[in-house]
């Protein structure tokens, strides 16, 4: 299993209603609470990266700070669910490396409208 870092513009995914959500991760963290809330999207993957994390973000672009990292060659970018009241995606955002042979591995994606 894996970890999850949930950005401060979705961090109420973290609500019991919700919870079901990010059923399949282990740890659950989020921005403002286990890292700073002004800390830019380069500071998250520092934290994804050290924790083994997913990052959820409605930020569409972050992952672009993900590679001011140099050990970071690729990012995988799914849509995890979408927020009809807000009319927006929350991204997943996945930091894949050697030690990662599958991407298809891991946490399976919610297709379940808010």
């Amino acid at each position: 299993m894996k970890n999850v870092l949930i950005d401060q513009n979705c961090k109420y995914l973290i609500q019991d209603e919700y919870i079901v959500l990010l059923k399949d991760y282990d740890s659950k963290f989020v921005v403002g609470r286990d890292i700073k809330q002004t800390s830019f999207d380069e500071n998250c993957a520092h934290f994804c990266l050290d924790r083994n994390c997913d990052f959820l973000t409605t930020d569409k672009e972050s992952y672009d700070h993900f590679f001011k990292i140099k050990s970071i060659k690729l990012v995988q970018i799914s849509r995890f669910l979408h927020e009809d009241k807000a009319e927006r995606w929350i991204y997943r955002m996945q930091i894949v490396n050697e030690k990662k042979d599958d991407l298809s591995k891991g946490v399976k994606l919610q297709f379940k409208n808010l």
